[in-house]
């Protein structure tokens, strides 16, 4: 029995500034399709979302839309704001919908545990996106396009969503999410979003690794097929036959265009398959005690209209050198509170927090205040001004930094309000693996990351010889990162435990599955590797140099002399870049074929 066509998009196009994010994908979403959407940050997910929300449209191609369908769209991000209470909010959308009723709006608050008379404004992140669910859910779409929903969101209430999703909800959606565990429970297609087209599989996200891994290697033999054609026909060319010219100088021009064909996949198909590097340098740890953070019957509370919230009550705790602690709990327990105090950003009502002198920390949270979005990466990056940055003792070059994170160099001058909120996130770790302090506090860190970013995340944690405080819903991630876990019950009290016994998936956790990242290639292929993406960075950080350089002419008469060595040497070093993207395939296409 065929399912009903909700939407189908055919042959589409989309630019984003000059980047070409949409190449000719068509696709269609069926009754019944639970589709997980995943792909690196900066691919264009949100923005394919955009599209099928009607938010963007195509540059060509077709977007069809059942008219009989409802679709409902959840943004990454959350704005809303209101100084009425949550029900009131609710009941003010009534002339939207007939279904926001009361009753509707007080069975559904009650599942996602909402506290009706709160006022919005006054909600923490994770209850605001609570909030923008019953907003959506109480609409009755036939079509979810969700963003990110996981996130802020507590572990309980990321349960109840998977309920949800598998029970009562029986239309389709489609979600963007980096919680891995979250989309094996709930999905049973993937659209994987990679160098402008898409892929797609039948079997749902727990299948996704094994299948991604044969379409990587199907493309691998592909390569190697049509370079083994390259190669014998460029043997050919070089025996210099002369019968049959006219049939020859076809055939050449053919070589040619095979040849930068094949270039540009196997420099394109290298892209898509490199992960972040980070320059891993350890914290500056100074000897002396082992006692970094102490706890001293500290408590703490807060007024919520007129109301008094217990988040922390006679609490005793010493945090000693290299513990990795996660931190977890309903929204609005407090763990946000708890780590703004660990790191005396606020003080406890009684009791005391006594912090170790000259301990330092890397903050990772949510908030955006250690960006100005109206400045470009590169002044975020470097406040004081330069082209370096510091990585410990070593100091950096911007442009071959940043490439570390797997940013354009160009990027340097983009407007931080322009960046994806994964873009944005993958900023924010740069700014700390730069000089990552002796604790750090990380609020939230795998939000709108892409799972190959949090794979390495969890990576340098694991490395990191200072100590963590690890705020996230994310069960995957905390199991792989932390070796104890504080539990928030809300009323001021903190279970300290190794095992926090929470079955949130299908599957069994091992706790020793990819601690450490392996190594895919043999260690003497990795020294070649790294050396020649040096000096493509070092080559790259030049060319830069030379175009800024270059732009300070502007629309002065170019017969300058120094204008035209300028040009001279930019031409030189793009054809030695070149040089070295070539060598670069050639050392990758090796290692491969040893495998």
């Amino acid at each position: 029995m065929n399912k009903e066509v909700f939407l189908s998009l055919n042959d589409a196009n989309y630019l984003f500034g000059k980047k070409k994010l949409i190449s000719k994908i068509s696709i269609s979403i069926h009754q019944k399709d639970k589709i997980a959407l995943v792909g690196k940050n900066g691919v264009g997910k949100t923005t394919l979302l955009d599209i099928l929300s009607k938010k963007r449209e195509i540059d060509s191609g077709e977007l069809w839309f059942n008219p009989k369908i409802k679709i409902g769209y959840l943004s990454q991000r959350i704005d809303v704001f209101s100084d009425l209470n949550l029900i009131d909010y609710l009941l003010s959308k009534s002339n939207e919908n007939e279904l926001f009723t009361k009753n509707n709006i007080l069975r559904l608050i009650k599942e996602l545990k909402l506290e009706g008379n709160k006022k919005v404004n006054l909600l923490s992140g994770g209850q605001k996106r609570k909030l923008d669910l019953a907003y959506l859910l109480l609409k009755k779409p036939d079509l979810l396009l969700l963003d990110e929903p996981t996130n802020h969101l507590d572990i309980e209430s990321i349960l109840w969503l998977s309920e949800f999703l598998n029970g009562e909800f029986k239309g389709s959606f489609i979600v963007i999410s980096h919680d891995r565990n979250f989309l094996k429970n709930v999905t049973n297609k993937v659209f994987w979003m990679d160098r402008g087209s898409i892929k797609i599989s039948s079997k749902g996200f727990l299948n996704f690794d094994t299948w991604k891994s044969d379409l990587i290697e199907q493309e691998r033999r592909e390569l190697k097929n049509k370079k083994q054609i390259l190669e014998d026909e460029m043997a050919w060319l070089s025996r210099g036959i002369k019968a049959r010219r006219k049939r020859n100088i076809k055939r050449k021009e053919n070589v040619s265009f095979l040849k930068t064909s094949y270039e540009k996949e196997s420099k394109e198909f290298l892209k898509s398959i490199s992960k972040i590097r980070i320059p891993f340098e350890s914290a500056n740890i100074e000897n002396g005690p082992n006692i970094l953070i102490n706890f001293i019957n500290a408590s703490k509370d807060f007024l919520n209209e007129g109301k008094k919230i217990n988040i922390l009550k006679n609490f005793n705790y010493k945090l000693m050198r290299g513990e990795k602690i996660g931190v977890m709990g309903r929204n609005g327990s407090g763990k946000s509170t708890f780590l703004n105090l660990a790191s005396n950003k606020i003080e406890v009502d009684k009791g005391s927090i006594k912090i170790k002198k000259k301990v330092e920390f890397s903050f990772f949270d949510q908030s955006g205040e250690q960006f100005d979005d109206k400045k470009t990466i590169k002044k975020n990056l470097i406040p004081g001004g330069g082209d370096y940055i510091s990585i410990g003792e070593r100091k950096i070059h911007i442009c071959g930094y940043i490439k570390n994170f797997l940013f354009d160099p160009k990027d340097v001058e983009r407007i931080t309000s322009s960046l994806s909120g994964g873009e944005r996130n993958r900023m924010l770790l740069a700014k700390i693996l730069a000089s990552p302090k002796e604790v750090l506090i990380l609020d939230e860190p795998t939000n709108d990351l892409d799972v190959e970013t949090i794979d390495l995340l969890i990576e340098f944690i694991n490395l990191h010889e200072g100590s963590a405080l690890i705020s996230s819903h994310d069960i995957d991630f905390l199991k792989k990162t932390c070796e104890k876990f504080f539990i928030f019950d809300g009323l001021g009290s903190i279970q300290i435990t190794k095992n926090p016994n929470l079955n949130l998936s299908k599957e069994k956790i091992d706790l020793k599955e990819n601690l450490i990242i392996k190594k895919e290639k043999p260690i003497n292929t990795q020294k070649l590797i790294s050396r020649i993406l040096k000096k493509i960075e070092t080559k790259e950080t030049y060319i830069y140099d030379l175009s800024k350089k270059l732009e300070k002419f502007g629309n002065v008469v170019h017969n300058d002399p120094i204008y035209t060595d300028l040009v001279n040497n930019l031409i030189k070093a793009q054809n030695e870049l070149e040089m070295l993207e070539k060598e670069w395939i050639e050392i990758e296409e090796n290692a491969i074929n040893e495998r």
